[in-house]
């Protein structure tokens, strides 16, 4: 669901204290030494690039696609990742960059498959914690639906849904500009419109802090680092000083929006989604990443059928709606009826969010809702299952007391989420949020649905 207002402003991040400002846009710049022993010198600037652009056509990565903006129609001015299809209506749904929309509609944003089918967006969904103002790098992610379906990409991705990232390595991949560490990305290096990868290793994995809406820094990056290959640049995270391998590197232009992948066991899963760079993309500096685990909640209440894998070895489950959802929602929630005025809490993005309907949607048994506090082109159509009546008090009734492990909701600027209950005292009941620190509430800012 987007709530903020598309910004033709370019947006930027800061994430590391002291850090120089992130480019908006970050195909991959690669080490000096792997470029010349692929073929890179000067006057062949664009020879170095083979062994990067392999990595990116082995066949797990088919799903990664290109953006092209239809005014210039040019291939690699961003990347995107597919989610799968809704076969009901026809629809593809590729996961990208915020920004990539900073400056374009929906329609405006053609997409070209692994296969070679290119097909146009007629829907976005931007994530309502992002902003083209202040640190908004880890909520920097969008849903594009498409006008068809994909059936040339390979099967659709698994999404990680761990919290494992930390010290592991990536790989990340697109179709934007070139480059090697010494120089920076450089058009003279980038020739043709081959997707190309990289690899690092994570520094930091910060998780999404709670009330992402409404922050400032939300939090939710994954940081990878370029070291020298002689270890001569000290890594300010106090991360390895040598590149993982020879095909370290990090995001160029027209990376953003691409995606992120690790191997867990016989299984590659998405765990970042290429959103930018600091300085000019050389030795000892880094890229970001959105972190895919803590958006998940978004991701399934938009895509059909979405498939997350967590830490282990379970089979990998289509996730239509929000784990919580499932868990938490009552019977009540599904037979809530749609008059206009009618006073609703909504599930989107994780949380409950008070709502007025508008009206019957076009899906059978949705409502068109509108959110309080946010623009009239923020409304959305949403299922029964994801709709509670509304009371003064908040959604479900008030709780009695600190179970342990009791699941609950917790309220902070009237929007309400998802919690379990860890302990009490005398201040009320201690609660933990998926990826966010403990927190000690008074009972009046805690409900149950059950």
């Amino acid at each position: 669901m987007r709530k903020l207002a598309r910004s033709a402003a370019v947006a930027f991040a800061v994430l590391l204290t002291g850090a120089t400002i992130p480019r908006p846009l970050p195909a991959v710049v690669i080490l000096d030494s792997t470029w010349r022993e692929e073929g890179g010198a000067r006057g062949r600037e664009a020879d170095g690039f083979s062994a990067h652009i392999r990595l990116a056509n082995q066949p797990q990565f088919r799903s990664l696609v290109a953006l092209a903006y239809e005014e210039d129609g040019e291939w690699g001015a961003g990347s995107g990742t597919w989610l799968g299809n809704d076969d009901a209506h026809g629809h593809a749904y590729v996961l990208t960059s915020a920004h990539n929309f900073d400056e374009a509609e929906a329609g405006e944003v053609l997409v070209r498959t692994d296969g070679g089918t290119v097909l146009r967006g007629d829907r976005v969904w931007i994530h309502p914690g992002y902003d083209t103002e202040g640190d908004h790098t880890g909520v920097d992610v969008a849903i594009l639906r498409l006008n068809g379906p994909i059936t040339d990409a390979g099967p659709p991705p698994l999404l990680y849904a761990g919290n494992a990232e930390k010290g592991q390595t990536i790989t990340f991949m697109g179709f934007g500009t070139r480059g090697i560490a010494s120089v920076g990305e450089d058009e003279r290096y980038h020739r043709g419109t081959d997707k190309a990868a990289a690899q690092g290793v994570v520094d930091e994995a910060v998780p999404l802090r709670r009330g992402s809406v409404r922050m400032d820094d939300p939090g939710n990056f994954l940081s990878v680092f370029l070291p020298r290959e002689d270890g001569g640049v000290e890594n300010p995270i106090s991360g390895a000083r040598r590149p993982v391998s020879r095909l370290a590197g990090l995001l160029g232009s027209g990376d953003s929006g691409g995606s992120a992948w690790m191997q867990r066991g016989d299984r590659w899963v998405v765990v970042g989604v290429n959103t930018s760079g600091d300085g000019k993309a050389q030795y000892g500096d880094s890229s970001w990443f959105v972190r895919v685990s803590g958006v998940r909640p978004w991701i399934a209440s938009i895509v059909p059928g979405a498939r997350f894998s967590g830490d282990d070895n379970s089979p990998a489950v289509p996730l239509p709606v929000p784990a919580i959802v499932a868990a938490l929602s009552p019977s009540s929630a599904t037979s809530a009826g749609c008059s206009a005025r009618q006073r609703f809490f909504a599930f989107s993005d994780g949380a409950w969010y008070p709502a007025s309907a508008l009206g019957p949607g076009r899906r059978s048994g949705s409502c068109l809702v509108h959110y309080d506090d946010y623009a009239d082109d923020q409304d959305e159509e949403v299922g029964p299952k994801h709709l509670i009546p509304w009371t003064p008090g908040g959604p479900g009734t008030a709780l009695s007391g600190c179970e342990p492990q009791a699941e609950v909701l917790a309220e902070e600027d009237g929007v309400w989420y998802p919690a379990t209950v860890v302990g009490g005292g005398r201040r009320g009941c201690r609660v933990g949020f998926e990826d966010s620190d403990d927190e000690t509430l008074p009972l009046d800012r805690l409900r149950t649905l059950r």
